[in-house]
């Protein structure tokens, strides 16, 4: 089982180890942070309605606008230590050349730059220190716009939107900028919030090719909460991506995004979904109505755009994600795939099913 309450770096040498290493990978935090909570940990979402999701939405983006401007909370020491015992030891595949890795942590409302989930800089810091650790890639950050230009972005392998959120630009050319990135056989990663990117309350879909391209677009409200437990069903047990797990489903907590069309199995090769047979399926918790028919509740896949290749996880609200060391195995076998590195089935699920 797999629970992010694990204190995966216990145990007097892998600790004394995680105390020598931090040593020299304390970086400054101040490019790799995005601010405060998306929204405020709640505790289970059982008595959701649509219509209470909806006025969820709309209160989060409210936050949004009152917590504007405040500074990034720095990790503590300790926080630091969990995620840095936490990374794997080596990469699955050794990187065919040297990559580079573009991580975006922007959040716009209203065309104002906002704070983001609380997890960011715990996931900055563990996708920095995966790429350091076992050489699979150099990680740049940055959320200046201009890196969206062709020009900047050909230096990079792929990019990877680390919990971003709202609508980041409106600019034709930068948006055609980012699908061709990928379209022509560069990578692209996104956690979590990447799944509400280009989405601000009411509507959701706001750069359409965007949707298609990650594999689908949030609709408001979430059916599970920060602290609610999930179990989540380990779809390819084969597949590279999912070697951490051994084929087994696990519990997990994290806050669950649901997905409107484009999302589909007709497009998307699955890795991990919800077990809806073994988590809470209370009918007050807010579902979409195809998702309450069809109880597909996606949670990690991989996907081919053009030439390119695409990793999404909607794991990564809570902060603790980033200490859980199956989790990053997987999030690092999923950048390698985005890379053109790790060789993985991207076939669509719904297509395999039917041989």
């Amino acid at each position: 089982m797999i629970n992010r309450r694990e204190r995966s770096w216990s145990g007097p040498n892998r600790f004394a180890a995680a105390c020598r290493s931090i040593l020299h990978t304390v970086v400054s935090l101040a490019l790799l942070g995005g601010g405060g909570a998306l929204a405020s940990p709640g505790g289970p979402q059982a008595e959701q309605s649509p219509k209470k999701g909806a006025q969820e939405s709309a209160q989060e983006a409210r936050r949004q606008r009152e917590q504007g401007g405040q500074n990034l909370t720095q990790l503590t020491a300790e926080e630091r230590l969990r995620i840095e015992s936490a990374i794997p030891q080596t990469a699955q595949v050794r990187p065919r050349r040297k990559r580079k890795l573009l991580v975006v942590t922007l959040n716009k409302w209203d065309g104002i730059e906002r704070r983001g989930h609380t997890s960011i800089p715990f996931g900055n810091l563990a996708i920095q220190r995966m790429g350091e650790k076992t050489g699979a890639y150099e990680t740049v950050f940055s959320n200046d716009l201009d890196m969206f230009r062709p020009a900047n972005l050909k230096q990079f392998d792929a990019i990877c939107f680390n919990n971003t959120g709202g609508v980041l630009f409106e600019d034709a050319a930068l948006r055609e900028s980012l699908l061709s990135f990928v379209r022509h056989g560069k990578g692209f990663i996104g956690l979590h919030a990447a799944g509400a990117t280009f989405v601000q309350y009411p509507k959701y879909d706001q750069f359409p090719a965007f949707g298609d391209m990650i594999g689908g677009y949030e609709n408001g409200g979430h059916p599970w909460g920060p602290k609610d437990v999930i179990t989540l069903k380990v779809e390819d047990p084969i597949s590279p991506v999912n070697a951490a797990f051994g084929g087994k489903s696990f519990e997990i907590s994290d806050e669950v995004f649901q997905f409107q069309a484009p999302y589909s199995r007709e497009k998307l090769h699955m890795l991990l979904s919800i077990d809806t047979d073994r988590t809470d399926m209370n009918p007050k918790r807010y579902f979409l109505p195809e998702r309450a028919k069809d109880h597909d509740f996606g949670m990690s896949w991989i996907r081919r755009y053009g030439k390119g290749r695409v990793f999404y996880s909607s794991l990564g609200h809570n902060p603790e994600i980033y200490s859980n060391p199956p989790i990053l195995k997987h999030f690092l076998a999923g950048i390698q795939y985005a890379l053109g590195d790790l060789k993985a089935d991207d076939r669509p699920s719904a297509v395999l099913a039917t041989r």
